[in-house]
């Protein structure tokens, strides 16, 4: 499922569409979500929304995304590695051709969509869990990340 906006950047609307489609693709267990203080995430129908379908909601304060946002920490890396060597792919494959001026074409949106795809289907649950434990965001009492199992991770990550 993609939803964008041609800006590219989120806002209360998107948030409400994405909360919809997870709390349809979710199981009913506790859940929490790490999000960054933008202020897209943090507007009261937002929060009531996640409220309401009993999700907790972890806002990593400004300037600690880099430390205590899992993402940032030991996922986007490897994705974007990943997603840029699509990209080199498809050029060295000759998937751009050129206009009629000698330009370049852009990839379509499904292209981007599939290299999206392959690039997340590239991070191991491993990564997932292991940069969920490294910013301290874990379910174990004792801080022992063994006991983190791969059946933790919702499918909706």
């Amino acid at each position: 499922m993609v939803w964008f906006q041609e800006n590219g950047w989120m806002d209360s609307k998107l948030m409400i569409n994405y909360i919809d489609y997870f709390n349809n693709n979710r199981s009913r267990d506790p859940t929490m979500l790490v999000y960054d203080s933008f202020r897209g995430h943090l507007e009261e129908s937002v929060k009531t929304k996640f409220r309401d379908n009993n999700v907790d909601l972890a806002v990593i304060p400004g300037g600690l995304t880099s430390i205590c946002q899992p993402l940032d920490v030991a996922i986007n890396k490897p994705f974007k590695d990943r997603l840029r060597k699509e990209w080199h792919l498809w050029m060295a494959n000759g998937g751009a051709g050129e206009t009629t001026a000698g330009n370049l074409r852009r990839a379509k949106y499904s292209d981007v969509c599939n290299w999206v795809k392959r690039a997340w289907e590239n991070i191991s649950n491993e990564t997932i869990i292991n940069s969920f434990v490294s910013c301290g965001i874990t379910d174990s009492l004792d801080s022992d990340h063994e006991e983190l199992e791969i059946s933790d991770i919702d499918d909706t990550l």
